[in-house]
């Protein structure tokens, strides 16, 4: 999932490979900034108020792409049921109210990368 710090990550990359001078194809450029892309992700998770698991995020990041809870379920390999219940169980974690809502707090506590809400970023 590219994202503007990705972005932003990769150009920094680049920039400092061409600077010295550092044989570095695009492919250990991408797989440079995807590892430390990563790693600051999983820093924002480590410090955020509120934890959620791995199925609460998968369900939000669905959420967030405007999937429908059949299509979530499908992409998980879970029923639509228990993605409403991964769904409820991250609005009551993050006291969110809406799914506009849940999606704005999961992406401010840097549990979702920023998205625009039906798109990808």
């Amino acid at each position: 999932m590219r994202t503007q710090l990705h972005d932003a990550i990769r150009t920094q990359i680049l920039t400092f490979a061409d600077e010295r001078e550092l044989p570095l194809t695009v492919a250990d450029v991408t797989a440079l900034a995807e590892s430390v892309h990563g790693a600051v992700l999983d820093a924002k998770r480590a410090q955020s108020p509120v934890q959620l698991t791995a199925q609460q995020i998968s369900v939000l990041d669905g959420l967030a792409r405007g999937d429908t809870p059949t299509d979530t379920a499908r992409r998980m390999c879970i029923s639509s049921n228990t993605v409403r219940t991964h769904r409820q169980a991250a609005y009551r974690r993050l006291k969110a109210r809406s799914a506009g809502q849940a999606i704005a707090l999961a992406i401010t506590y840097g549990v979702l990368p920023g998205r625009r809400i039906g798109g990808t970023a």
